[in-house]
């Protein structure tokens, strides 16, 4: 067993009382609307030997998937990956019929880029209201009263993760009062997106030493009212680990599944 116990970044508790949203677009305002947590994280590698994650219920599974990238810098081909790897993978774990990957995004150690660097706070990537708009985008269509749901792919590349790797909360221990939503981008019609306040039933998990083969699924929204309908995220500095290892470099997939 690796499980740590150490701090994790949630929005300020004002906020649950507060009509208005937060902004969260830098490092400034992620400091001054968030408050570290001391939380335990429990190595899930024992749950997912035993077949005991479940995507309909804790929200989150792992997996191995061969991306066939050799270089995660050429964008060309990660994107070719898209419909060789994901959209099976997806497929056969959702049980979706139509898988369509939105995009990727390479996180690395420099900070110059708000979005470009890890995740430091605790969040989900999308609003938890109902947004046909953005999936007809994504399929050409409407969805004509179909279920759907958003899912992440995530995974160290170039080395295996050991320090700032990704804990993500199970879902069967996040209730829906603990929501907020918060702005992302410093102009408030650009973007918002769902955000958890801290909650002492909240269990977190992560899986150590995870290696550039290895994936977690996670989920962002899910349109059935009897699935678990999000998976809140974030990085986490790993106190045992401490500053001796190389920095954790990652690619992270956003996918939309579509059911019968």
């Amino acid at each position: 067993m690796s499980d740590v116990t150490a701090q994790v970044r949630y929005i300020n508790d004002e906020w649950k009382e507060r009509v208005d949203r937060a902004f969260i677009y830098s490092k400034e305002t992620r400091r001054a609307n968030t408050s570290l947590r001391e939380v335990q994280i429990y190595d899930a590698r024992p749950l997912h030997a035993a077949s005991e994650l479940d995507l309909d219920t804790n929200g989150f599974v792992f997996a191995e998937c061969d991306f066939g990238v050799s270089d995660f810098h050429d964008d060309d081909a990660i994107r070719a990956c898209y419909d060789e790897a994901l959209v099976p993978m997806l497929k056969s774990l959702s049980g979706a019929i139509e898988v369509k990957v939105s995009g990727h995004q390479v996180r690395t150690e420099d900070p110059s880029t708000f979005l470009g660097a890890y995740s430091r706070y605790l969040h989900c990537d999308y609003p938890l209201t109902p947004t046909p708009d953005r999936e007809a985008g994504m399929l050409g269509r409407d969805l004509a009263g179909a279920d759907y749901a958003w899912f992440n792919i995530w995974s160290p590349i170039e080395r295996t993760a050991e320090q700032n790797q990704l804990t993500v909360l199970d879902a069967r221990t996040l209730s829906m009062d603990d929501i907020c939503e918060y702005h992302f981008t410093e102009q408030a019609g650009n973007g918002y997106a769902a955000i958890p306040a801290h909650n002492p039933n909240h269990r977190f998990f992560y899986f150590p030493q995870m290696k550039p083969s290895e994936v977690i699924i996670f989920k962002q929204f899910d349109s059935r009212s009897d699935k678990a309908m999000v998976c809140p995220h974030t990085a986490f500095y790993d106190p045992d680990v401490g500053d001796h290892s190389a920095a954790r470099r990652s690619v992270e997939f956003r996918a939309l599944c579509v059911f019968g």
